[in-house]
């Protein structure tokens, strides 16, 4: 697992000549295209030994809004490009960080996921009971932290009440907070339902508690702002899309899911 990490984040700053790339990367950014196989915590960790290794370097920016953001690069770079070009390329990264970071982006993101994900449910057989900040369901309550869910709904003529989390971020959601949705749905009698862009780390724990990850693989952005995401695409090459409504694939599976009741 360790040497195929290395190698997988040599790629990211080493051609096939094994020449360096001169594109600086944020640590995130690493951790979000490495997702599919490993954690953010082994990423991290993958990075920190071949910074001590000599094979990368990092710099250290502080992004308004935002705080202290670490960028890595090829420990191969001559001294003058690392000193007169990469803090430029950072710099314009950095912008970049700012705007997906925004708390009005991030506002905007929640607020559409949560409208598409409500619109799903209900075109599927759901009636919406409560949404936003719901902690509790038919005399039940969750009071051993401040954590509430996105939508509780109940299905018109199945048996299925469910609580639903979502997130349409980019970053993976700690196993603590994923515990914790789990234990409150079991705590209010409801099926638990995490509607998110990538979470197949906790795939495994979600299901053995009956809960369901509904999963949409790139982050939903709505209409108007292509600018944006084309930007995150090419300078990140982060998984998001501009879209008006869920990908027929997660669409599918919730059908599925509602069929085994």
């Amino acid at each position: 697992m360790e040497k195929e990490l290395k190698w997988e984040i040599m790629q990211l700053f080493f051609d096939k000549s094994n020449r360096p790339k001169k594109t600086p990367r944020h640590e995130s950014s690493i951790q979000i295209i490495l997702e599919k196989k490993f954690s953010t915590s082994q990423v991290k960790n993958g990075l920190n030994e071949l910074e001590e290794q000599g094979v990368l370097n990092s710099i250290k920016y502080n992004i308004k809004g935002v705080g202290d953001a670490k960028f890595y690069f090829s420990g191969k770079l001559p001294i003058k490009y690392v000193e007169k070009t990469i803090p430029r390329k950072i710099e314009k990264a950095a912008y970049w960080i700012a705007r997906y970071s925004d708390v009005k982006t991030i506002k905007m993101l929640g607020e559409h996921l949560h409208y598409l994900v409500k619109n799903e449910l209900r075109s599927n057989g759901f009636n919406i009971l409560q949404e936003k900040q719901v902690n509790s369901y038919r005399g039940r309550e969750w009071s051993r932290s401040k954590h509430t869910l996105d939508i509780i709904a109940e299905h018109e003529t199945k048996q299925i009440v469910v609580g639903v989390e979502i997130k349409n971020m980019l970053t993976q959601t700690p196993k603590s907070e994923i515990v914790t949705k789990l234990e409150m749905c079991k705590i209010l009698g409801i099926y638990p339902i995490f509607a998110t862009r990538w979470q197949e780390i906790h795939r495994q724990i979600i299901e053995s508690d009956g809960g369901m990850l509904w999963q949409f693989k790139e982050q939903i952005y709505p209409f108007g702002q292509e600018v944006l995401v084309s930007e995150l695409q090419k300078r990140f090459g982060f998984p998001v899309i501009v879209k008006g409504e869920l990908p027929e694939e997660s669409k599918d599976y919730l059908k599925k899911w509602i069929g085994r009741f």
